[in-house]
């Protein structure tokens, strides 16, 4: 959307100074009252839910650029947790002045839905991971995913990034076992479409990868802007 350099002025007489979290602390408890929308500047987290046998299923991963907070906020307690998993840098805006801005400048209101409607697509892709693709396309979905996520947002290559999750992670977001999970990454390195060395992955064959996982780019239509008045 575009954003005039009063509007950018509005937005931040609202976000508070910069602020640090260290990893493995809690940023968000689940059944906790949170009201405020985290922007993410550096940093890597987790939203998951831990259930009372031990297991934990990651709902989805944090990036720089995504925003913490963001649905929680809209109900009287917190319905997931949200965890640092490296030192994460964030600029925090309260919920309730964020609001008062969208009714003085509605395209943040906008703005705000938009993302919403992203984060319901992302979402809508792990369902189909854990209930009806296989390991491997699920693997191969998430890589394309990720990297998509941190080339909008000026982290990863053309067709490379550093993977900044652990092992643990991933089989929790793919609903694996590291085990598998290994299996997994194995096979998409036996097949040639992608090559790994360290925490750097590089997509090989980008289309094959995209069509194993049946992966579509979730590519958001810009903001319509306002009618001009005659």
């Amino acid at each position: 959307m575009q954003l005039s350099a009063a509007d950018l002025r509005n937005l931040e007489r609202i976000v508070e100074r910069e602020r640090l979290v260290k990893k493995r602390k809690d940023l968000v408890v689940l059944g906790d009252a949170y009201r405020n929308l985290c922007f993410v500047k550096d940093g890597y987290a987790i939203r998951y839910k831990l259930l009372r046998s031990g297991k934990r299923q990651i709902l989805n991963v944090i990036l720089p650029g995504d925003v913490i907070g963001f649905l929680v906020s809209f109900f009287d307690r917190s319905i997931y947790s949200v965890v640092a998993v490296s030192d994460l840098t964030y600029n925090i805006c309260p919920l309730d002045a964020y609001a008062r801005l969208c009714y003085q400048e509605p395209q943040f209101g906008l703005a705000l839905s938009w993302l919403a409607a992203h984060e319901a697509a992302i979402y809508a892709e792990h369902i189909v991971d854990l209930g009806r693709r296989t390991p491997v396309e699920r693997l191969a979905h998430f890589l394309l995913e990720i990297h998509a996520r941190l080339l909008a947002v000026g982290r990863a290559e053309r067709t490379s990034f550093d993977l900044p999750f652990s092992q643990e992670i991933m089989a929790d977001v793919l609903g694996l076992s590291v085990p598998h999970l290994n299996r997994v990454m194995q096979q998409l390195r036996a097949e040639q479409l992608i090559t790994s060395r360290g925490r750097l992955i590089e997509l090989t064959d980008m289309a094959s990868l995209q069509t194993l996982a049946h992966y579509q780019p979730l590519d958001l239509a810009p903001i319509p802007l306002p009618a001009e008045k005659a």
